[in-house]
Order: C-alpha cells, then sequence, then structure tokens
C-alpha cells in the first residue's frame, strides 16, 4: 500500500476569470460505515434524510419539495443522487443537495468498505476471539468486561458439550440425551457464528489489529478511502471535509485520518510569511496536552476555546498557495456508536501498550501532545529555505491541531441495553473529544441501540446537557456535522472560477 500523496494540481487563482460567473464553494460529507453486511448507499441514503432531508432550517422554501415516498405527507429539502468518479465504484453514487440558506451545496459520499472484507474465515475469528480472551484480568479495562464475559461464557459452553461428546465416545457408549445435545447445541452455536459472528464480528477481525492475515485487507480498506479523501482534498471547488463514522467505520476512518495528516500537515512554515497560520497554531498550542498520560486532566479549561482555535487553524489550512500546495479541509471528526473506546482492549494488548503508542506519536491524542523539545507547541524546525531563513512544520501526531473530534454514544445500562460497543474517548484520547451521551429508543426498546444514531423511527435524547434543553439525537447529530459552520465568519460565500 502507498501512502503518498498524488502530485498537486497546479495552483488555482481564487478570483473568476474574465468573462466567466464565479462559482460557490461546496462541502463534502463522507460517511464510513460499520461493520456487518452492508448495502451500498444504504447507510448513507438514511444517514442523509436525518442530517439534511428533514431539516428545514437548511434550505431556502423553494427548495422543499413533497416526499416522493409519501405524496401527502410532509415537505423534504430536494436531493439529487448522481454518479461521481471519485469513488472509483458505479454501485456508489454522490448525494447532493442546491444551495442552503448560506449559499453552500453539500455533497455526500460512503466510503463503503464491507465488500473487501467479506470472506473472513471460521479460524479467522476463532484466533481473534481466542487473542481477546487470551488477557491477564488486570488487562481486561472496565468497559469492556461485559463484552469479555459473554464471550468467555460462550466459549466455556461450546468447550463443555465436546467435553461431554468426547468423554461418552471414549466410553463407548452415547445416551440419546447426550447424543441429542451435543448434535444440536453445536449446530446452533456454527449457526450462530454464520449468521451472525461472522457478517459482524468477521468485519472486526479482518481489520481492527495488524497481523500477516490481515494486512491485505486492511491496505485495500484504506487504499479505497485515502483514494476519495485525497481526491476531495485537492478539488478546488469542495473547502471543507467533514468525515463521520459509525462502529468499525470508525477505527478505519482514525486510521485515515491520522495517515492523511502526515502527508497534508502544514510544513515549511516561515514567521513572516506565514504569520496567520503560526499565529492560529499558538493558539491551539495553550491546549497541549504533557507525554504523561496518568497526569491529563479530565476536562479543558476553555473546552470552547479550543475548538474555536481548531476551527480557525483548519480555516487558515484549507486554502493552498504556491508555497503550501497540500491543503487540510476535514474540519469534524464525527464518530457514533464507536469501539474506539475501547481500544486499549481491541488494538492493543493492554492500557500501558496503548498509552505507550500515543506517547510514541503511533496513535493522536485530542488536544495533541506537545513537542516538548521544542517548549510546549506541535511545532518543530525542519531545516532552512534557500534564502537562510528558518523553517518549521507540525509533528504527524497533531491531525485534531486542525480537526474537531465529536462523539456520540449510548452507554446503556447492560448488556442487552443501550450500545455496549460506544463509550467516551477522554480517558483514551484526551480531553478536547466532545463527548455527547445520547439515550436511544427503538419499537423494542433499549435493546442493543447500536443503529439507532440517525434512525428517524427512533426516539433518542441527549444526556446530561452541558446547558439549556436536552436536544434530541438528531439535533445532536446535526450540530456535529455543523453543516451551517457555527465559528465561520459570516461574510460572503467564497467563490472560484467557474469550469474549475
Amino acid at each position: 500500500m502507498s501512502d503518498r500523496h498524488p502530485a498537486a494540481s497546479p495552483v488555482t487563482a481564487n478570483t473568476p476569470a474574465p468573462g466567466k460567473a464565479p462559482r460557490k464553494l461546496s462541502q463534502a460529507v463522507v460517511i464510513v460505515h460499520g461493520m456487518g453486511e452492508q448495502r451500498p448507499m444504504s447507510t448513507l441514503r438514511e444517514f442523509v434524510q436525518a442530517v439534511w432531508s428533514h431539516d428545514p432550517a437548511r434550505v431556502p422554501f423553494y427548495a422543499r419539495v413533497s416526499d416522493p415516498g409519501r405524496p401527502a405527507g410532509e415537505k423534504i429539502n430536494r436531493i439529487w443522487i448522481t454518479p461521481d468518479s471519485r469513488t472509483n465504484s458505479h454501485e456508489l453514487r454522490r448525494v447532493t443537495t442546491p444551495y442552503d440558506v448560506d449559499g453552500r451545496r453539500t455533497d455526500f459520499y460512503e466510503l463503503y468498505w464491507a465488500d473487501i472484507t467479506q470472506g473472513t474465515t471460521r479460524g479467522r475469528l476463532a484466533a481473534w476471539v481466542t487473542n481477546l480472551l487470551w488477557r491477564k484480568p488486570a488487562d481486561i479495562p472496565r468497559d469492556a468486561r461485559g463484552l469479555y464475559v459473554v464471550t468467555l461464557l460462550a466459549v466455556i459452553t461450546v468447550l463443555c458439550a465436546a467435553l461431554v461428546l468426547a468423554t461418552s465416545a471414549s466410553q463407548g457408549y452415547i445416551s440419546w440425551t447426550t447424543g441429542t445435545l451435543v448434535t444440536i447445541l453445536p449446530s446452533f452455536v456454527i449457526w450462530l457464528v454464520d449468521r451472525f459472528g461472522l457478517p459482524f464480528f468477521g468485519d472486526v477481525a479482518a481489520y481492527v489489529r495488524a497481523e500477516a492475515a490481515t494486512v491485505e485487507k486492511r491496505a485495500l480498506v484504506r487504499d479505497r478511502g485515502l483514494t476519495l479523501l485525497r481526491r476531495l482534498m485537492m478539488d478546488d471547488g469542495c473547502d471543507r471535509i467533514v468525515l463521520v463514522s459509525h462502529s468499525l467505520g470508525s477505527i478505519i476512518a482514525y486510521d485515515l485520518l491520522q495517515i492523511l495528516w502526515a502527508d497534508f500537515r502544514p510544513r515549511k512554515l516561515e514567521a513572516v510569511r506565514d504569520k496567520a497560520r503560526l499565529k492560529a497554531i499558538r493558539a491551539v498550542d495553550k491546549t497541549l496536552l504533557n507525554v504523561d498520560i496518568s497526569a491529563w486532566p479530565d476536562s479543558l479549561d476553555d473546552f470552547s476555546g479550543f475548538r474555536r482555535a481548531q476551527w480557525e487553524l483548519y480555516r487558515q489550512l484549507r486554502a493552498k498557495d504556491a508555497d503550501h500546495p497540500l491543503p487540510w479541509k476535514i474540519s469534524d471528526f464525527v464518530t457514533l456508536g464507536s469501539p474506539l473506546t475501547h481500544s486499549e482492549f481491541l488494538v492493543t494488548y493492554n492500557l500501558a501498550e496503548f498509552r505507550r503508542g500515543i506517547v510514541e506519536r503511533l496513535f493522536s491524542a485530542c488536544p495533541p501532545i506537545a513537542e516538548t523539545a521544542a517548549g510546549g507547541t506541535v511545532l518543530y524546525q525542519e531545516g532552512r529555505s534557500r534564502s537562510g531563513k528558518p523553517q518549521r512544520s507540525v509533528h504527524h501526531g497533531a491531525v485534531f491541531a486542525a480537526t474537531r473530534w465529536t462523539n456520540i454514544f449510548d452507554k446503556g445500562n447492560g448488556w442487552l441495553t443501550g450500545d455496549p460497543i460506544s463509550g467516551p474517548m477522554t480517558e483514551n484520547f484526551g480531553p478536547g473529544v466532545e463527548n455527547i451521551q445520547v439515550e436511544l429508543r427503538s419499537s423494542l426498546g433499549r435493546i442493543f441501540t447500536h443503529r439507532l444514531y440517525w434512525s428517524l423511527k427512533a426516539t433518542g435524547v441527549e444526556i446530561a446537557p452541558a446547558a439549556g434543553t436536552p436536544r434530541s439525537h438528531i439535533d445532536v447529530l446535526r450540530d456535529a456535522v455543523d453543516l451551517g459552520r457555527k465559528f465561520e465568519p459570516r461574510q460572503a460565500a467564497p467563490t472560484i472560477a467557474a469550469g474549475k
């Protein structure tokens, strides 16, 4: 797999060419689906319905139409589903919108990867489960103990059935009861594995940890994601990308963020020429974390100020020029029902190994960890220009200096209620992640709410809101995606020359 970026396209002017009408910039939302045998565009269409189609505040009145599926029902915001070459698949299309109340168009994309992880064997799944169970009790984090206990009980049940069969066979006698039991129980377990285990947890076994049996599929999934995101990053008609991910897709999206940042991070910054960018970086520096993870604060003194600083740095980096031809356009990372909360259990073997990865910049924290050698900053000196001026770069572990992270989860009260896969991120990734807990309910109540974060049929409410009245789960999602760009200075929408 190659993580190198494509050659930068020639720099284009932001002023319209003579005789050509200006074209407004657009923003892109990329959704990375979760585990399971997903149908192409299934997650995307449901997500667009929740975030865009049923939000009347986003469009002028003339952009609302009768719902084709319910002609006598409410009106919805107009969309079009159009072919797009960025995804490299005729099964996937772009969902695009008319211009909204802020004069911007939004393009929605799905990063579809389920076809790549198809074909995971029972042996690979069994090896992954064995790896999870073969841990010291002290290495099992509190929030993963439910998953651990249920998995352990299932394995013990199967082993006991095998033991009964082996004992009866060695004695040369198998009773009718024993024979029925050892026939039905293994068959039922195999059915469960084939029906639920492989389609869902097979994806996890095929991706979540780098091993000889998983490296090829991990590379294929990442290559597909990098191709889409790099094309959007280098598209002069798009000035913002929101990366939304669900379930296992959040681990994939997190990996893509780190790879992209290593290529697109700001480099060769000079004090006079890049004054605005360096000022924005210094604002983020005020909230940096130190390498002693055990001493990290539970919260930031000025969380809102940190989020504003992230947005301002994104604004400074999103435009390319002759000196900086690689723009950074991913302003937001949104995780829904994310297993990243269990990273020390799923991605590494224990908490000590995960924390070592944070300090060594294998994983990125939010806020970033300071470049201690430079005295509390994410900058380090990277040589000099031809004229002898010092040049500085932002280190490769600082992706969340310019990208906001919002994590929405439904913790639940037990194994069968809420979303046991999800949880907060502060302990592992730092206090710069905005963690928002919701309580979701479907027609079945609180039973396994993992796929309800964007469901219009479900009911949900924000738990312990920071201020004001609790929002619905759909409003929480819309605010996280932030199509209206609440921190953007109010001004005329930027334009580029038509036909670019």
